[in-house]
């Protein structure tokens, strides 16, 4: 994994994969960063983890504001480009990054390449529901879509969502600023035509920010403004909760009394919807399995993320999704 990526750097990796190794015996990582940084982090781990941490020494580092291209031409000796490269050569069966996202999209295609027929890699996850989960693309990788790319996320996505649910049927919708079929963009409306028309999705049309997390449908597609919005503005929901939470015990008696009669299902709803308890997108569509962690992850938060990449390893879900997006293209070009 790129130990450098994102606000708190090794601070928060090393711990993380400590509790990663704790909780899989089996496991091991490689840190790619600087060796002087992270081995004065790992000296006083137990010898016995420090053994299953192999440190791959990167003097480069790419910060959150380098530019893609920059990256692309002069920083493929970096943590990140290292890391993607342990990937390929299939020393690394996935790679956890919280370093820039442009970055990771351009070396990422570069080094890995992107499965046959995928045009734009996108950024996924699985979020919670009222009694399952959604996933949620594109959430931040492409701003503009047009109504084929949308169609070509919601394919990786149904792929996704069926390792993360383990479900096989699954719906598909795309977000709009209404249900009505007129609403939206030209390409919106577009993409919505061509999912209605292709028989191997079950397309059930627009669906709204509210109903991502009201479990009415399986799979959401977007483009990456809207996904990232929706994302980040639900993040900042949960926050408000907690803060009011925290704030109900400084109150009034009387509204403290009616306050506590809440308190511990806002305090259980808070923390089970937490955000990083979800962190770790994928990178669907690139010849590997990449998860992108937040870039301000605690933690608590890179574990999470850690979590998913074991995941998507063990279901080795770039390969199956390249074999689905193949078999897709067959009946395509059958049909026509």
């Amino acid at each position: 994994m790129d130990a450098m990526g994102g606000d708190l750097g090794p601070r928060s990796v090393v711990p993380a994969c400590v509790r990663f190794l704790t909780r899989f015996p089996q496991a091991e990582l490689q840190l790619f960063g600087p060796r002087s940084q992270l081995q004065s982090l790992l000296i006083n781990q137990p010898p016995a983890f420090r053994e299953r941490m192999e440190v791959v020494d990167c003097e480069q580092v790419i910060s959150q504001s380098c530019n893609p291209v920059h990256a692309l031409r002069h920083m493929r000796e970096s943590s990140m480009a290292r890391a993607l490269q342990s990937v390929g050569d299939g020393t690394c069966a996935a790679m956890v990054t919280s370093g820039n996202t442009g970055a990771l999209l351009a070396l990422g295609r570069s080094i890995l390449g992107t499965v046959e027929g995928v045009r734009r890699p996108a950024l996924g996850k699985s979020l919670p529901t009222a009694d399952g989960s959604c996933f949620l693309l594109d959430l931040g990788a492409n701003i503009d879509c047009s109504a084929e790319d949308l169609v070509q996320f919601a394919r990786m996505g149904v792929e996704a969502q069926r390792v993360f649910s383990g479900r096989e049927s699954l719906t598909v919708a795309l977000l709009n600023i209404g249900a009505e079929e007129h609403k939206g963009t030209e390409e919106i409306r577009r993409a919505g035509r061509l999912l209605g028309s292709d028989p191997s999705m079950n397309y059930v049309g627009f669906v709204e920010g509210h109903d991502i997390f009201a479990g009415v449908v399986d799979v959401v597609v977007c483009n990456g403004l809207m996904g990232n919005v929706a994302m980040k503005s639900a993040e900042g929901v949960i926050r408000l909760i907690g803060q009011k939470t925290f704030t109900i015990d400084k109150k009034a008696p009387i509204k403290r009394f009616f306050g506590q009669l809440a308190i511990k299902l806002l305090r259980k709803w808070r923390a089970q919807l937490e955000p990083g308890r979800y962190n770790g997108a994928s990178f669907l569509g690139l010849e590997g399995n990449v998860i992108k962690s937040h870039g301000g992850a605690s933690s608590e938060a890179f574990y999470r993320a850690l979590l998913t990449a074991r995941e998507c390893a063990i279901a080795d879900l770039a390969q199956r999704l390249g074999k689905s997006m193949a078999l897709q293209a067959q009946q395509q070009t059958g049909c026509d």
